[in-house]
């Protein structure tokens, strides 16, 4: 599986990075404008917090899906029966509940995030086969929409070996949004699986890059002339006992009323189901 990887300041980025998109699900930009200082220090801040008792006092809303989800709350991807070996906190700008403990290091995250996310629909939107742009009920950047994109703090801990059988990190699974924008995580672990081969690979971690995946409501919304890849996080082989990981995604999601598809009227409606499949709602 050919994943690209794209210096986002070279000119041939945006066809780079929207042929790897079409062909793998998948791109990487190995170069970026995002500020790397600030993910670090995001990393280190929510590690603790989420680690704490304080990440209590915020517990998730199940109508609203902000806060923190603890691990016994965790996800169950769709099509399996074992929670992921995760928790995490989600945040929703500008409505959605922050710590008071945590500082504004998540807020310049997230903004730069979008801003980057915005840009890379763009770029989707300009080399997009007319056909298939034909099929939008808008183009992909007017369809965005800051209050429904999610913006997650990942905590994966550390492998202890008495977890449930056949749990992992994250299942198998694929997003639901548009795209999501991922910073390398602290640690490896993102595989993607290929159907032609009906193989697992490394998704390309390389140091200070971003990786972006195609979701399943951009799938829908292009009637799978875009494919939302299935991946997972598992515990890398000769991992050292003890190492925990953190991962930021920024999951760019449509107006709740954005047409999808016939099977899915509404982003929102697609939501709604997606969530009860998951078991958070």
């Amino acid at each position: 599986m050919n994943i690209l990887s794209v210096d986002y300041f070279n000119p041939n980025a945006p066809k780079r990075f929207t042929d790897s998109l079409k062909q793998t699900g998948f791109g990487v930009l190995e170069t970026h404008p995002i500020n790397w200082d600030l993910i670090e220090a995001v990393y280190a801040e929510w590690r603790e917090f989420i680690t704490s008792d304080a990440a209590q006092n915020y517990h998730y809303n199940k109508d609203t899906q902000d806060g923190y989800f603890p691990m016994d709350t965790s996800e169950i991807a769709k099509g399996e029966t074992v929670k992921d070996i995760k928790h995490y906190y989600h945040l929703y700008f500008p409505w959605g509940r922050y710590p008071k403990e945590i500082s504004d290091n998540a807020r310049l995250l997230y903004n730069e995030l979008y801003t980057l996310g915005k840009i890379l629909l763009q770029w989707i939107d300009d080399h997009m086969n007319p056909t298939v742009a034909k099929k939008l009920a808008m183009p992909l950047v007017d369809a965005l929409s800051p209050e429904k994109t999610l913006f997650r703090i990942l905590h994966y801990p550390a492998i202890q070996g008495d977890e449930e059988a056949g749990a992992i990190r994250a299942a198998a699974h694929e997003d639901i949004n548009l795209i999501t924008l991922l910073p390398v995580a602290s640690s490896p672990g993102l595989e993607v699986y290929s159907h032609q081969e009906n193989k697992w690979y490394e998704v390309p971690c390389k140091e200070r890059s971003i990786i972006i995946n195609i979701g399943d409501m951009l799938q829908e919304m292009t009637e799978y002339e875009y494919i939302a890849t299935k991946h997972r996080v598992v515990k890398p082989e000769g991992e050292a006992k003890g190492v925990d990981r953190m991962s930021t995604p920024c999951f760019m999601h449509p107006k709740p009323e954005v047409y999808l598809s016939k099977k899915y009227p509404t982003a929102q409606g697609f939501l709604d189901e997606r969530l009860f499949e998951l078991g958070v709602k």
